[in-house]
Protein backbone atom coordinates (compact mmCIF):
# COMPACT_ATOMS: atom_id res chain seq x y z
CA UNK A 1 0.00 0.00 0.00
CA UNK A 2 1.13 3.28 -0.93
CA UNK A 3 1.46 5.51 3.00
CA UNK A 4 3.50 8.45 1.60
CA UNK A 5 0.53 10.07 0.02
CA UNK A 6 -0.45 10.79 -3.38
CA UNK A 7 2.18 12.50 -4.61
CA UNK A 8 5.20 10.64 -3.06
CA UNK A 9 5.84 7.64 -4.38
CA UNK A 10 9.25 6.81 -3.37
CA UNK A 11 11.65 4.46 -4.62
CA UNK A 12 14.51 3.57 -1.72
CA UNK A 13 17.84 2.31 -2.76
CA UNK A 14 20.33 1.15 -0.57
CA UNK A 15 23.52 0.61 -2.33
CA UNK A 16 25.95 -0.87 0.59
CA UNK A 17 26.27 -1.60 4.03
CA UNK A 18 29.46 0.14 3.91
CA UNK A 19 29.52 2.68 6.69
CA UNK A 20 31.74 4.77 9.05
CA UNK A 21 29.90 3.41 12.39
CA UNK A 22 28.51 0.34 13.22
CA UNK A 23 25.06 1.88 15.02
CA UNK A 24 23.61 -0.14 17.80
CA UNK A 25 20.02 -0.04 15.39
CA UNK A 26 20.93 -0.41 12.37
CA UNK A 27 18.57 -2.37 10.89
CA UNK A 28 20.58 -3.11 7.58
CA UNK A 29 23.74 -4.36 10.40
CA UNK A 30 25.78 -2.01 8.25
CA UNK A 31 29.93 -1.16 9.39
CA UNK A 32 33.36 -0.65 8.78
CA UNK A 33 34.31 -4.17 7.99
CA UNK A 34 31.66 -4.26 5.26
CA UNK A 35 32.95 -3.61 1.69
CA UNK A 36 30.37 -5.21 -1.00
CA UNK A 37 28.25 -3.08 -2.94
CA UNK A 38 25.84 -3.23 -5.33
CA UNK A 39 26.67 -2.43 -8.79
CA UNK A 40 25.63 0.60 -10.19
CA UNK A 41 24.64 -0.16 -13.66
CA UNK A 42 21.76 -2.43 -11.79
CA UNK A 43 20.61 0.55 -9.80
CA UNK A 44 20.96 2.96 -12.57
CA UNK A 45 18.96 0.38 -14.81
CA UNK A 46 16.57 0.15 -11.75
CA UNK A 47 15.99 4.15 -11.21
CA UNK A 48 15.49 4.22 -15.06
CA UNK A 49 12.72 1.76 -14.69
CA UNK A 50 11.15 3.54 -11.66
CA UNK A 51 10.28 6.40 -13.24
CA UNK A 52 8.48 4.36 -16.00
CA UNK A 53 6.40 2.26 -13.14
CA UNK A 54 5.27 5.78 -11.47
CA UNK A 55 7.76 6.13 -8.75
CA UNK A 56 8.88 10.02 -8.57
CA UNK A 57 11.19 10.34 -5.68
CA UNK A 58 14.46 8.53 -4.97
CA UNK A 59 15.80 8.04 -1.73
CA UNK A 60 19.25 7.16 -1.00
CA UNK A 61 20.26 5.17 2.14
CA UNK A 62 22.71 2.92 3.61
CA UNK A 63 24.96 2.09 4.86
CA UNK A 64 26.60 5.20 4.91
CA UNK A 65 25.49 6.56 1.24
CA UNK A 66 28.39 9.01 0.99
CA UNK A 67 30.81 5.41 0.62
CA UNK A 68 29.03 4.72 -2.13
CA UNK A 69 31.28 5.43 -5.40
CA UNK A 70 28.69 5.23 -7.70
CA UNK A 71 26.06 8.03 -5.32
CA UNK A 72 26.73 11.08 -8.05
CA UNK A 73 25.92 8.81 -10.92
CA UNK A 74 22.43 7.49 -9.38
CA UNK A 75 21.48 11.08 -8.52
CA UNK A 76 22.40 12.08 -11.65
CA UNK A 77 20.14 9.78 -13.55
CA UNK A 78 17.23 10.65 -11.50
CA UNK A 79 17.31 14.25 -11.83
CA UNK A 80 17.62 13.25 -15.65
CA UNK A 81 14.41 11.78 -15.26
CA UNK A 82 13.13 14.35 -13.28
CA UNK A 83 12.85 12.20 -10.31
CA UNK A 84 13.44 14.03 -6.53
CA UNK A 85 16.44 13.01 -4.46
CA UNK A 86 16.78 12.76 -0.84
CA UNK A 87 19.99 11.23 0.82
CA UNK A 88 20.12 10.03 4.37
CA UNK A 89 23.50 10.25 5.85
CA UNK A 90 24.57 10.19 9.33
CA UNK A 91 26.37 13.19 8.34
CA UNK A 92 29.57 12.91 9.54
CA UNK A 93 31.12 12.40 6.42
CA UNK A 94 29.81 15.81 4.69
CA UNK A 95 33.13 17.51 4.14
CA UNK A 96 33.47 20.26 1.07
CA UNK A 97 34.88 17.97 -1.37
CA UNK A 98 31.64 15.50 -1.19
CA UNK A 99 29.10 18.69 -1.09
CA UNK A 100 31.12 20.22 -4.09
CA UNK A 101 30.48 16.72 -6.20
CA UNK A 102 26.85 16.67 -5.17
CA UNK A 103 25.57 20.07 -5.69
CA UNK A 104 22.80 20.13 -7.77
CA UNK A 105 22.08 16.93 -6.96
CA UNK A 106 20.12 16.23 -4.08
CA UNK A 107 16.52 17.68 -3.16
CA UNK A 108 16.79 17.10 0.99
CA UNK A 109 19.63 16.00 2.65
CA UNK A 110 18.48 14.06 5.62
CA UNK A 111 20.42 13.69 8.34
CA UNK A 112 19.86 11.18 10.94
CA UNK A 113 19.81 12.28 15.19
CA UNK A 114 18.83 10.08 17.92
CA UNK A 115 18.38 12.65 20.46
CA UNK A 116 20.83 14.95 23.14
CA UNK A 117 24.49 14.41 22.13
CA UNK A 118 24.45 11.66 25.00
CA UNK A 119 22.26 9.56 23.64
CA UNK A 120 22.83 9.90 20.26
CA UNK A 121 26.34 9.07 20.81
CA UNK A 122 25.48 6.10 22.81
CA UNK A 123 23.19 4.57 19.59
CA UNK A 124 25.73 5.54 17.22
CA UNK A 125 28.95 3.65 19.35
CA UNK A 126 30.66 6.85 19.42
CA UNK A 127 31.68 9.38 21.79
CA UNK A 128 32.29 11.64 18.62
CA UNK A 129 29.41 11.10 16.41
CA UNK A 130 27.47 14.36 17.52
CA UNK A 131 29.84 16.90 17.63
CA UNK A 132 31.30 15.32 14.04
CA UNK A 133 28.14 15.56 12.80
CA UNK A 134 27.35 18.82 14.05
CA UNK A 135 30.61 20.59 13.19
CA UNK A 136 29.35 19.64 9.11
CA UNK A 137 26.75 21.75 9.63
CA UNK A 138 27.62 25.07 8.52
CA UNK A 139 29.68 23.79 5.34
CA UNK A 140 26.14 22.03 4.70
CA UNK A 141 24.65 25.39 4.94
CA UNK A 142 26.87 27.08 3.43
CA UNK A 143 26.65 24.87 0.51
CA UNK A 144 22.86 25.91 -0.14
CA UNK A 145 22.01 22.55 0.75
CA UNK A 146 18.26 22.08 1.83
CA UNK A 147 18.02 19.47 5.22
CA UNK A 148 16.57 17.73 8.00
CA UNK A 149 16.69 15.99 10.30
CA UNK A 150 15.23 12.50 11.12
CA UNK A 151 14.56 11.74 14.83
CA UNK A 152 14.61 7.97 16.23
CA UNK A 153 12.10 7.57 18.20
CA UNK A 154 12.67 5.08 21.59
CA UNK A 155 11.20 4.12 24.69
CA UNK A 156 13.53 6.41 26.27
CA UNK A 157 14.19 9.22 24.04
CA UNK A 158 10.70 10.62 23.81
CA UNK A 159 11.33 13.50 26.41
CA UNK A 160 14.58 14.71 24.17
CA UNK A 161 12.06 15.45 21.21
CA UNK A 162 11.54 19.57 22.45
CA UNK A 163 15.51 19.43 22.47
CA UNK A 164 15.90 18.02 18.88
CA UNK A 165 13.29 20.32 17.53
CA UNK A 166 15.22 23.56 18.99
CA UNK A 167 18.42 22.24 17.98
CA UNK A 168 17.01 21.23 14.50
CA UNK A 169 15.16 25.12 14.37
CA UNK A 170 18.48 26.81 15.48
CA UNK A 171 20.98 25.04 12.51
CA UNK A 172 18.31 26.03 10.50
CA UNK A 173 16.92 22.42 9.65
CA UNK A 174 13.45 22.54 7.21
CA UNK A 175 12.24 19.54 8.75
CA UNK A 176 12.18 17.29 11.53
CA UNK A 177 10.74 13.46 11.09
CA UNK A 178 10.05 11.56 13.82
CA UNK A 179 10.73 7.87 12.98
CA UNK A 180 9.93 5.50 15.69
CA UNK A 181 12.63 2.41 16.36
CA UNK A 182 12.20 -0.81 14.87
CA UNK A 183 13.78 -3.59 16.67
CA UNK A 184 15.02 -4.90 13.26
CA UNK A 185 18.96 -5.95 12.46
CA UNK A 186 21.99 -5.01 15.07
CA UNK A 187 18.64 -3.55 17.20
CA UNK A 188 16.45 -7.20 17.48
CA UNK A 189 19.71 -7.91 19.87
CA UNK A 190 21.00 -5.03 21.31
CA UNK A 191 18.05 -2.52 21.80
CA UNK A 192 15.37 -5.42 22.66
CA UNK A 193 12.17 -4.04 24.54
CA UNK A 194 13.57 -0.44 23.09
CA UNK A 195 10.54 0.41 20.81
CA UNK A 196 8.48 3.03 21.36
CA UNK A 197 5.14 1.67 22.90
CA UNK A 198 1.62 3.42 22.04
CA UNK A 199 2.10 5.68 25.23
CA UNK A 200 5.35 6.83 23.82
CA UNK A 201 3.46 7.46 20.08
CA UNK A 202 0.82 9.40 21.49
CA UNK A 203 3.47 11.43 23.60
CA UNK A 204 5.25 12.17 20.43
CA UNK A 205 2.40 13.26 19.02
CA UNK A 206 1.54 15.82 21.57
CA UNK A 207 4.65 16.61 21.70
CA UNK A 208 4.43 17.46 18.01
CA UNK A 209 1.48 19.47 17.69
CA UNK A 210 2.55 21.69 20.67
CA UNK A 211 6.32 22.10 18.46
CA UNK A 212 4.36 22.89 15.30
CA UNK A 213 2.96 25.62 16.85
CA UNK A 214 5.90 27.33 18.87
CA UNK A 215 7.62 27.23 15.20
CA UNK A 216 5.18 28.52 13.38
CA UNK A 217 5.59 26.57 10.09
CA UNK A 218 9.49 27.50 10.64
CA UNK A 219 10.33 23.89 10.84
CA UNK A 220 8.14 21.33 9.06
CA UNK A 221 7.05 18.03 10.97
CA UNK A 222 6.51 14.93 10.09
CA UNK A 223 5.68 11.33 12.15
CA UNK A 224 6.04 8.19 11.14
CA UNK A 225 2.73 6.88 13.34
CA UNK A 226 -0.76 5.68 11.40
CA UNK A 227 -3.70 6.73 13.10
CA UNK A 228 -5.81 3.49 13.29
CA UNK A 229 -8.95 5.51 12.65
CA UNK A 230 -7.72 6.37 9.14
CA UNK A 231 -7.85 2.23 8.28
CA UNK A 232 -11.49 1.79 7.85
CA UNK A 233 -11.56 3.92 4.66
CA UNK A 234 -8.17 2.59 3.83
CA UNK A 235 -9.41 -1.27 3.87
CA UNK A 236 -11.49 0.08 0.48
CA UNK A 237 -8.10 1.06 -1.12
CA UNK A 238 -7.02 -2.90 -1.58
CA UNK A 239 -9.09 -2.96 -4.02
CA UNK A 240 -6.21 -1.15 -6.32
CA UNK A 241 -4.61 -4.73 -6.00
CA UNK A 242 -7.63 -6.67 -7.15
CA UNK A 243 -5.95 -8.56 -10.46
CA UNK A 244 -8.79 -6.92 -12.38
CA UNK A 245 -7.49 -3.33 -11.75
CA UNK A 246 -3.63 -3.86 -12.55
CA UNK A 247 -2.28 -1.86 -15.23
CA UNK A 248 1.03 -2.20 -16.28
CA UNK A 249 3.67 0.77 -15.33
CA UNK A 250 2.03 1.80 -12.51
CA UNK A 251 3.83 -0.18 -9.96
CA UNK A 252 3.90 3.04 -7.49
CA UNK A 253 0.28 3.12 -7.70
CA UNK A 254 0.44 -0.27 -5.28
CA UNK A 255 3.50 -0.16 -3.52
CA UNK A 256 5.41 3.30 -1.99
CA UNK A 257 7.78 2.73 -0.86
CA UNK A 258 9.50 0.29 -2.73
CA UNK A 259 12.97 -1.21 -1.29
CA UNK A 260 15.90 -2.20 -3.15
CA UNK A 261 18.21 -4.03 -0.57
CA UNK A 262 21.87 -3.95 -0.29
CA UNK A 263 21.99 -7.22 -1.77
CA UNK A 264 19.58 -6.74 -4.92
CA UNK A 265 16.76 -7.87 -3.56
CA UNK A 266 13.48 -5.62 -4.40
CA UNK A 267 10.98 -5.80 -1.11
CA UNK A 268 7.50 -3.57 -0.36
CA UNK A 269 7.03 -1.20 2.49
CA UNK A 270 10.82 -1.66 4.25
CA UNK A 271 14.01 -3.02 4.49
CA UNK A 272 14.06 -6.82 5.52
CA UNK A 273 10.69 -7.10 4.93
CA UNK A 274 9.67 -11.22 4.40
CA UNK A 275 10.67 -12.30 1.08
CA UNK A 276 8.15 -14.31 0.77
CA UNK A 277 6.32 -11.24 -0.38
CA UNK A 278 9.32 -9.87 -2.62
CA UNK A 279 9.56 -9.27 -6.11
CA UNK A 280 13.10 -10.91 -7.07
CA UNK A 281 16.56 -10.14 -7.47
CA UNK A 282 17.91 -7.15 -9.67
CA UNK A 283 20.74 -9.44 -10.03
CA UNK A 284 18.01 -11.90 -12.01
CA UNK A 285 15.78 -9.51 -13.82
CA UNK A 286 14.87 -6.06 -14.38
CA UNK A 287 12.73 -3.79 -11.93
CA UNK A 288 10.05 -3.87 -14.91
CA UNK A 289 10.07 -7.74 -15.26
CA UNK A 290 10.32 -7.94 -11.58
CA UNK A 291 7.04 -5.51 -11.45
CA UNK A 292 5.52 -7.25 -13.79
CA UNK A 293 5.74 -11.14 -12.09
CA UNK A 294 5.11 -9.57 -8.92
CA UNK A 295 1.99 -7.85 -10.29
CA UNK A 296 0.65 -11.37 -11.77
CA UNK A 297 1.34 -13.75 -8.92
CA UNK A 298 2.73 -12.53 -5.45
CA UNK A 299 0.69 -8.70 -5.23
CA UNK A 300 -2.55 -11.07 -4.16
CA UNK A 301 0.26 -12.29 -1.41
CA UNK A 302 0.65 -8.86 0.09
CA UNK A 303 -2.59 -7.42 -0.59
CA UNK A 304 -3.99 -10.18 1.54
CA UNK A 305 -1.66 -9.48 4.70
CA UNK A 306 -2.04 -6.22 4.05
CA UNK A 307 -5.77 -6.56 4.72
CA UNK A 308 -5.45 -8.81 7.83
CA UNK A 309 -2.71 -6.31 9.27
CA UNK A 310 -5.58 -3.26 8.85
CA UNK A 311 -8.29 -5.36 10.24
CA UNK A 312 -6.27 -6.28 13.36
CA UNK A 313 -5.69 -3.05 13.75
CA UNK A 314 -9.25 -2.28 13.98
CA UNK A 315 -9.69 -3.94 17.13
CA UNK A 316 -10.66 -1.35 20.24
CA UNK A 317 -7.93 0.10 21.37
CA UNK A 318 -7.23 2.66 24.20
CA UNK A 319 -4.58 4.51 21.71
CA UNK A 320 -4.83 5.43 18.39
CA UNK A 321 -0.90 5.47 16.80
CA UNK A 322 1.30 2.48 15.69
CA UNK A 323 3.75 1.90 13.76
CA UNK A 324 1.97 0.72 10.43
CA UNK A 325 5.38 -1.05 8.96
CA UNK A 326 6.65 -2.74 11.65
CA UNK A 327 2.91 -4.14 12.21
CA UNK A 328 2.49 -4.83 8.60
CA UNK A 329 6.27 -6.56 8.90
CA UNK A 330 5.08 -8.47 11.99
CA UNK A 331 1.66 -9.63 10.46
CA UNK A 332 3.56 -10.77 7.29
CA UNK A 333 6.40 -13.14 9.08
CA UNK A 334 3.67 -14.69 11.06
CA UNK A 335 1.91 -15.45 8.25
CA UNK A 336 4.40 -16.26 5.69
CA UNK A 337 5.58 -20.18 5.79
CA UNK A 338 7.51 -22.45 3.22
CA UNK A 339 4.32 -24.36 2.67
CA UNK A 340 2.85 -21.21 1.76
CA UNK A 341 4.69 -19.13 -0.55
CA UNK A 342 7.50 -20.86 -2.48
CA UNK A 343 10.96 -18.33 -2.02
CA UNK A 344 12.36 -16.38 -4.42
CA UNK A 345 16.05 -17.37 -5.26
CA UNK A 346 18.05 -14.53 -4.15
CA UNK A 347 21.59 -15.73 -5.36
Amino acid sequence: MNWTGCHQRVLQVHPSRRCNLKCLHCYSTSGPREVDDLDRHLLLGAIRDAACEGYNVVSVSGGEPLLYSGLPELLHQAKQLGLRTTVTTNGILLNRRRLSMLGGLIDLVAISIDGIPESHNRLRDSGLAFQAMRERLPGLREAGFRFGFIFTLTRHNVNELPWVAKFAHEEGARSLQIHPLEEAGRAESLLQGSSPTDVDAAMAWLHVNRLSARYGGRLTFHTDFVNRNAFEGLLLQMENLAPASREPGHLAGLVSPLVIEADGDVVPAQYGFPREYGLGSLRHKTLTELAADWMAGRSARFAAVCRRTMEGLLQPAELPFINWYQELTRCARQAASPESFPIIATS
